[in-house]
């Protein structure tokens, strides 16, 4: 019997990149799995990546080839460049943590920040997240227009985060510009050029907060970065520095791209349906079933990385050991068999399964209640202090930034008159 021919695609694509839904659903009407021969193999299934993020042993969240720890140099195969190396010589030596590492090291490592971001921990944030919206709302009430993303989507989250991390206001900035950067280096493939940035945001972030691990060892105060250091559970020792300084890189994604892009992703939608938005303005109470069928519809991250420890199969998609593997978390939000009418924005939709725009599995991103807080909050201030709000077709750009991993629109400018 003929095995079924695995389809090959090319997430790079800027077609696929503007919209990868088409491609969803064109897997999902065969086995969906397919195969990018500049990245490895591809899973869309919801039934398959379950299975596939349940099994750490065989799917290995350390992807650099080396194992001994996240490069940062994207997801590409080409080898890195010697003065990329000599940069990155001057970083602080670091170890696979938490999102890179696998049972049982990331099981302690989980255990050890659950303290940090636990529900209760970020329910606490929510008087400071408030105020934080509405200093920014005040800058730009008056003017009856509104830069999505520079003026409110990124400062929100990136205070946010600087506030319980420690970091100084005044760096804010920078902070979010190291985060990008971090990120591309994690789920994206990288040209020569943007390596170097990458290895320069290494040494500038570690440069800055290896100083800032050491005081809070030795003078505690009462931010996130002081319980990351200094928590002791069950006999666990304290984390160390190489493995803060990559779950502090972790946590910039968690913390600001994935809340601002899901903040920008989700109004698009509600500019677009004013009916769904006058019934969040007379309905705030629906506001978090919003924001979850958000996330399953069009979330801000698209895909993480495996590596395969040994030959294997997922479906009828042979796996070699060794071979990046791609799990396609937005595809399995498309997954029909699992979501009817997966096109369909409906913030009434039963989900007898969860949605998988956190991920799945014990690696469920750790920040996903801080950036279910943030949205809330977002949208919830947003529509009692603006209305009739509408897209400035002519100063917007709703184009997607130039990655398959994360999704978010360039630039999002909106008129709307005060409430």
């Amino acid at each position: 019997m003929t095995k079924p021919s695995i389809p090959t695609v090319n997430l790079s694509d800027p077609e696929h990149i503007e919209c990868p839904y088409t491609l969803y659903r064109r897997l999902h009407e065969g086995g969906s799995v397919a195969a990018d021969d500049a990245i490895g193999k591809v899973v869309a299934g919801y039934d398959d990546l379950a299975a596939l993020a349940r099994n750490t042993q065989t799917f290995s969240s350390s992807i650099s080839e080396d194992g001994h720890g996240p490069r940062h140099m994207g997801v590409g195969s080409d080898p890195v460049q010697d003065d990329v190396e000599e940069i990155l010589s001057h970083a602080h030596p670091i170890v696979n943590a938490l999102f890179t590492a696998d049972p049982p090291a990331h099981t302690r490592h989980r255990k050890l920040i659950s303290k940090a971001l636990s529900p209760r921990s970020v329910r606490r944030l929510e008087p400071e997240i408030r105020q934080i919206t509405d200093d920014l709302i005040d800058k730009f009430i008056d003017k009856g227009k509104l830069d999505l993303l520079p003026d409110f989507a990124v400062p929100l989250p990136v205070t946010v985060i600087a506030d319980i991390l420690g970091v100084d206001r005044a760096d804010i900035w920078t902070f979010k510009n190291w985060g990008d950067l971090m990120i591309s280096g994690n789920i994206d493939v990288l040209s020569h050029d943007r390596r170097r940035e990458v290895a320069h945001a290494v040494v500038e972030l570690h440069n800055y907060f290896v100083p800032r691990i050491e005081e809070r060892r030795t003078h505690p105060t009462d931010d996130l970065l002081s319980v990351m250091v200094n928590t002791e559970l069950d006999g666990e020792k304290p984390l160390s520095t190489e493995e803060l300084l990559p779950i502090i890189d972790q946590i910039l994604l968690a913390g600001h791209e994935t809340t601002t892009n899901l903040i920008g992703n989700a109004l698009v939608v509600l500019l677009n349906d004013t009916a769904l938005m006058q019934r969040l303005q007379e309905n705030p109470g629906d506001i978090p079933a919003m924001v979850e069928e958000a996330l399953r519809w069009d979330p801000p991250i698209q895909c993480t990385f495996r590596r395969a420890t040994e030959s294997t199969s997922v479906g009828d998609l042979p796996i070699e050991q060794g071979e990046m593997v791609v799990p396609l978390w937005a595809g399995a939000n498309w997954d029909g068999n699992v979501f009817p009418s997966p096109e369909t924005f409906d913030i009434d939709r039963p989900m007898a399964k969860p949605h998988m725009g956190f991920g799945f599995g014990p690696h469920f991103c750790a920040g996903a209640e801080l950036a279910r807080l943030e949205a809330k909050i977002a949208f919830e201030v947003l529509l009692s202090r603006l209305t009739n709000l509408r897209l400035d077709d002519a100063a917007s750009d709703l184009s997607h930034l130039p990655s398959f991993a994360s999704r978010g629109y360039k630039r999002i400018v909106i008129d709307f008159d005060r409430r």
